[in-house]
């Protein structure tokens, strides 16, 4: 017919008396008609199957054919009919996916993250590159009723509990849920690792569940890293914990009588020292409503510019919550020290002893 002659290249003018098969087909698809389809079709009646022809210039075009024989009453084979429908578009097309695919799943193979799909019932259909190095294994065909868990010795973290399938991101995806565990740990031959795992279901075009994909990675690194990030801030605050009790077991005040407190000082005075001696100071002051504040200096080796000032200050600090300071435990040295540096010691009174310091305080509450 026209249609045929188009796709062959012939002229409605060309007679087809002379033409043979050969002449229509590239040499593999004339052997193939010639020595499969026809014997085929005689004996069954018709063939069918994927050849190609030739157009007018020469190129192969991809045809599905049907090859029917026709027969007389006796049953002998008269002649044969057959009808030819080009799919080279359609093979193009599916040459384009084929590629397609290849291509996703060779992007997929490069991902550092582990991929795994499974079809609606369950079925492993893909796993990716680095999902088969996750899990030890890539793609079981026949799981004999084993869920996935147990296939790929999946435990719920720290203990030996293998992890429950309801619970599994994939199985949840199958379900329409999207879900994301951390708690989920994978047993290889080299040991456990901890595996953060998402998952989410895939649907048609028309809304279909298709399939239930994964994603994972190996979080263990991380996981530890966590712990030992936590445990060294538990460090750090029972650290600190320790330092506010050293600093003030090392500014402790005592009242000693009814408006009376005692603050002995033991060891070096730093720049945070002596703001914590301060701050104890005030609060004693203001906590017990005292008028004499005794500051023993007996367990301080030096005196400098630095810890003068600082006694200095708390003194005047004192004053101005109506306060005075007794200084006790001024030795031979540190008095001298406190003169060579010019100190202002008019803010408190400066005593030897603190013996000498908590007679002198009685007696002034007693003036009072």
């Amino acid at each position: 017919n026209q249609a045929a002659r188009r796709l062959l290249g012939i002229p409605a003018d060309t007679p087809l008396d002379a033409a043979h098969i050969p002449q229509f087909h590239p040499a593999w698809a004339a052997d193939l008609v010639l020595n499969e389809a026809l014997p085929h079709a005689a004996r069954e009646g018709h063939w069918s199957g994927e050849t190609a022809v030739l157009d007018g210039q020469g190129n192969e075009i991809s045809i599905a054919q049907v090859i029917v024989a026709h027969k007389n009453a006796a049953g002998e084979v008269t002649h044969f009919s057959t009808v030819m429908h080009d799919i080279s578009a359609s093979k193009r097309v599916e040459a384009t996916l084929r590629e397609s695919e290849q291509r996703l799943l060779r992007f997929l193979d490069a991902l550092p993250v582990g991929v795994f799909v499974v079809e609606p019932d369950g079925h492993p259909f893909y796993a990716n590159r680095s999902a088969t190095d996750l899990l030890g294994k890539g793609i079981v065909p026949d799981p004999e009723g084993q869920n996935l868990a147990e296939i790929y010795r999946a435990f719920v973290v720290g203990t030996d509990q293998i992890y429950p399938a309801v619970r599994t991101p994939l199985s949840r995806a199958l379900r329409g849920e999207a879900s994301s565990v951390n708690d989920l740990e994978i047993e290889r031959p080299d040991g456990r690792i901890l595996l953060e795992v998402h998952g989410a279901p895939i649907y048609d075009a028309e809304g279909r569940l298709i399939y239930g994909i994964a994603s994972f990675i190996d979080i263990t690194l991380r996981r530890r890293a966590e712990e030992a990030l936590r445990e060294h801030e538990l460090q750090q605050q029972v650290i600190e914990a320790q330092q506010a009790a050293l600093r003030e077991l090392s500014t402790p005040l005592m009242p000693i009588a009814e408006g009376v407190v005692v603050m002995p000082i033991v060891g070096a005075i730093d720049t945070r020292r002596a703001q914590q001696i301060m701050e104890t100071l005030l609060e004693g002051i203001a906590t017990y409503s005292a008028d004499i504040a005794i500051l023993d200096i007996t367990g301080v080796r030096v005196v400098d510019t630095q810890v003068a000032g600082a006694l200095i200050r708390a003194a005047q600090a004192a004053r101005m919550l109506g306060a005075r300071v007794v200084l006790s435990g001024i030795s031979a040295e540190i008095a001298q020290t406190l003169v060579h540096i010019g100190a202002e010691m008019r803010e408190m009174v400066a005593l030897r002893s603190l013996q000498q310091a908590v007679a002198y305080a009685l007696e002034q509450r007693e003036a009072l």
